[in-house]
């Protein structure tokens, strides 16, 4: 049975810049309100914010998080890299079917002063694999 939920939760992309100069961006979505379970996570090679309708991105992925990385910025531990907040915004609704996740999300600061809603669907690539599929349904600049 799908799932609906609307509990408004935080989500974040950190820019993460590596020693040998690459960088990607990791995507971290909370589990519950409060932002104390650790973080659903994904890596993507650009910001999914700037999908546009129809556009796809790969996206991996990666273990969970700690909670503290939703507000934090900086040095990452072990000498791997940096990272610094690009954008942050919370999830006005997930639908959850099977695998596939549909997202609603606001995208409150992007660095650019605009505010957009975007619906993405997420889905793995195959079941129980790392890799995943990101689509942008739906993309729309809101009042801030």
């Amino acid at each position: 049975m799908p799932s609906l939920r609307t509990d408004f939760r935080r989500t974040v992309q950190l820019l993460h810049e590596l020693p040998d100069g690459t960088s990607h961006v990791d995507w971290m979505i909370a589990r519950d309100q409060a932002g104390r379970e650790p973080l659903i996570s994904f890596r993507l090679p650009r910001r999914i914010d700037e999908l546009k309708p129809g556009q796809r991105m790969a996206a991996e992925r990666i273990a969970d998080h700690r909670p503290a990385y939703l507000d934090y910025e900086g040095a990452v531990s072990d000498k791997r890299g940096t990272v610094r907040r690009v954008a942050w915004g919370t999830v006005v609704s997930e639908h959850r079917q099977g695998s596939s996740w549909d997202f609603e999300i606001r995208w409150e600061d992007r660095g650019d002063g605009v505010s957009i809603r975007q619906r993405l669907r997420l889905a793995p690539l195959e079941d129980g694999a790392t890799a995943w599929e990101a689509v942008c349904e739906a993309a729309e600049a809101t009042d801030g």
